[in-house]
């Protein structure tokens, strides 16, 4: 007895000294490049939930990134979701909640927030970028609070270091005007057509599906349609958007090729940039 007494001691004594030295935390992975976001000027934020048990918390999530980008970034307007005409849109997923962890000590008043960031031009829903956050609270208990506020907090927090490492601070500089482009050359009646456009308005119908499942953390819904378009009518900007949701999917040597098979395309110069930063990014991951 005397010897579970100093066990049960001994194993308090480490939980209390692991509270002690513990702070909130957040990781961010599977990062996509993110657009310089210096040529915006408003921005809409979109809160969404896959996880039934944090319905609650997307609110709460909500106010503290909304605070975060007012407090933080150099926009000149940040709504929330029912903004219209935002140059940018932000839209937040909890993808996953959780108490306690894994290891020798399980300390149930640990909360775990995992969500996933997807940025996009709100003018034409064009995906500018992609993070996965995963937010953990301290372990302790403060003034009664539960931990998952601790976990939304320390969420928005990064949420704002991720946009402030993209430019969303400072003056506010003119978007750049891409080059005219030359007009397309004539077609050749002695040749078919290349590429059948009587099937562009379906294509552009799956791609926007695409777009928006990947809003919503729906990524093999988002594959489907984005696999979809690009069979209708293959265009370097559907394999764009194939390739980073296969990136997110962690499926990095599809998603690599997909990119170079895009690239191979000669697209338009701003694609072909993110394109060849794209495929940067993901062979760091290969």
């Amino acid at each position: 007895m005397a010897g579970m007494r100093v066990q049960k001691l001994l194993v308090a004594g480490l939980v209390s000294l692991g509270a002690a030295g513990s702070h909130p935390s957040a990781t961010v992975e599977n990062t996509m490049p993110i657009a310089n976001l210096q040529s915006y000027r408003s921005i809409a934020l979109r809160v969404h939930s896959t996880a039934f048990a944090a319905q609650g918390q997307a609110m709460q999530l909500e106010s503290s990134v909304l605070g975060e980008m007012q407090k933080r970034c150099a926009f000149q307007e940040v709504a929330a979701a029912q903004a219209r005409n935002a140059d940018l849109v932000l839209d937040l997923n909890i993808v996953n909640t959780q108490r306690g962890g894994g290891g020798f000590i399980s300390n149930s008043s640990t909360a775990h927030l995992d969500t996933l960031l997807v940025i996009s031009n709100g003018q034409d829903g064009e995906l500018l970028g992609t993070a996965r956050i995963h937010g953990e609270s301290s372990g302790m208990i403060i003034n009664n609070a539960p931990p998952e506020l601790e976990a939304i907090e320390v969420v928005a927090k990064t949420v704002g270091d991720v946009f402030a490492k993209s430019g969303c601070s400072g003056p506010r500089i003119a978007k750049a005007e891409p080059p005219p482009q030359p007009p397309p050359p004539q077609p050749d009646p002695t040749k078919p057509p290349a590429v059948d456009e009587s099937k562009r308005a379906e294509a552009e119908k799956d791609n926007d599906d695409g777009k928006q499942k990947v809003f919503v953390a729906d990524l093999q819904g988002a594959l489907a349609a984005f696999q979809q378009a690009d069979a209708l009518l293959p265009d370097p900007k559907y394999e764009y958007n194939l390739c980073s949701t296969l990136g997110l999917l962690e499926r990095w040597d599809e998603a690599t090729a997909t990119c170079q098979k895009a690239l191979a395309k000669q697209p338009p110069p701003a694609l072909k940039a993110k394109l060849e930063q794209k495929i940067e990014l993901l062979k760091a991951h290969q």
